[in-house]
């Protein structure tokens, strides 16, 4: 049976080669307690695929948004194949209030961290996590790369910034579009650099348009029997 723990997900586990993501949106702030344990008890009761290791749920800190977090570790397979094997697990969005979004896969490219992190490293208190598409000849590995580099140039390798504690640069299977999902001590110190730094930086690569995405904070770990 499937175990459910107050664990934080391990982002850049190296037995994961796939990550399937589904944002839903606009619901009910007072639905989202029970909208999480509805989602929660599914994954418990469900059968689970091969190669399904684990499911997180983020509840969106204002309330209207659930995020999904799938790791898979398969010999590979479709996006469409991936969809197929979830579907007894997803949830039904629209009856626990929620507007579905459209499961995608996505493979983690680089996992971000500042070159001193404080010990003991604290609980991760928020997970910004935000969807770019490609536009014109850009590549989500070549974009990516640009802004970090972009990123180094301007405020050093270090990384210096209060609270942070690792960005992980997703990439989707045919390079067309990124997930980034942050990790973050608390909300108030991710906002501070979000609105200094990465609000900047999205202008400046020409993503201004697709915003710095919604803020979560972790709800439950569903891990596989065994």
């Amino acid at each position: 049976m499937p175990t459910v723990s107050d664990v934080r997900p391990s982002i850049g586990r190296p037995d994961v080669t796939t990550a399937l993501v589904e944002e839903a949106v606009l619901g009910d702030p007072a639905r989202v307690e029970a909208a999480a344990a509805a989602v929660v008890a599914q994954w418990e009761s469900a059968a689970w695929p091969a190669g399904l290791l684990s499911l997180t749920l983020f509840t969106g800190t204002d309330g209207t948004s659930l995020l999904t977090y799938a790791q898979w570790s398969t010999d590979g397979g479709s996006e469409e194949a991936l969809r197929t094997a979830f579907a007894a697990l997803r949830p039904d969005w629209r009856t626990l209030g929620f507007e579905p979004g459209e499961p995608r896969a996505f493979t983690l490219y680089r996992r971000v961290q500042p070159t001193v992190l404080p010990d003991p490293l604290p609980p991760v208190g928020c997970y910004p996590a935000a969807f770019f598409s490609m536009n014109g000849d850009d590549t989500a590995r070549s974009w990516t790369d640009g802004l970090l580099g972009t990123e180094e140039k301007t405020v050093g390798e270090d990384r210096a910034y209060p609270g942070a504690i690792a960005a992980n640069f997703h990439v989707s299977a045919d390079d067309s579009g990124i997930f980034l999902l942050s990790e973050w001590a608390s909300e108030a110190e991710a906002l501070v650099h979000i609105k200094a730094e990465i609000e900047p930086l999205l202008e400046y690569m020409g993503q201004a348009e697709a915003g710095a995405g919604r803020r979560y904070v972790f709800h439950a770990l569903v891990t596989a029997a065994g």
